[in-house]
């Protein structure tokens, strides 16, 4: 049980970074995700802070996965996914049931998943967090209890200045379509088999 609870700590610590930074990449981007969901949940008035809340929770998503990968203060840790993939999990669910939100923005501009593949994903997710946490007594920090938190907040602090670096100027990599070098009339073109909208 303590093997799958490692295995399931690297996978869950990796899969958080690398999510955490694809949207770190492109904080605006990410914000207007959450404007989506804050129209559909009827909460605009949290559109004001959305590019704060953006970059707070990729901070807490790269933090976090940091933090499982060098075992730091698990307890807390173990909690704060939990918390965190239980909000995801209602989210993604929502937005496949009612077809709400046709794109979590999960992986930002690099992957787009469809809801189901969403909910799905978040499911998986929720399964392997399940295990860490009720292993979470029994995994132990990489590097000593300090060293290892912190490495875990040099993270969290890393990703904000990251974010707010990638605001300011344009994305490290970059995902969107119309970057730099992009044929944005190329883009637009419809895909062989689609059907276009008609208004």
């Amino acid at each position: 049980m303590k093997l799958l609870a490692n295995i399931a700590r690297v996978l869950v610590g990796v899969l958080f970074i690398i999510s955490g930074f694809i949207k770190a990449n492109d904080p605006l981007g990410f914000s207007y995700k959450l404007d989506e969901y804050f129209v559909v949940f009827h909460m605009e008035w949290l559109s004001s802070i959305s590019l704060a809340l953006a970059i707070l929770i990729c901070a807490a998503e790269i933090g976090l996965g940091v933090a499982t990968l060098m075992g730091a203060k698990m307890n807390f840790t173990a909690w704060s996914l939990l918390l965190m993939i239980v909000f995801f999990t209602f989210l993604t669910f929502y937005s496949w049931y009612f077809n709400k939100v046709t794109d979590c923005g999960c992986f930002g501009d690099a992957l787009h998943l469809t809801p189901l593949q969403s909910f799905e994903k978040d499911l998986v997710l929720l399964a392997l967090i399940l295990l860490i946490f009720a292993q979470r007594r029994h995994i132990m920090p990489l590097l000593g209890q300090t060293a290892s938190t912190v490495v875990s907040w040099l993270g969290f602090a890393g990703s904000m200045l990251f974010s707010i670096q990638c605001y300011r100027h344009l994305p490290t990599i970059d995902f969107r379509p119309y970057k730099i070098g992009a044929n944005i009339q190329e883009g637009m073109k419809l895909p062989p088999n689609a059907r276009p909208i008609v208004w």
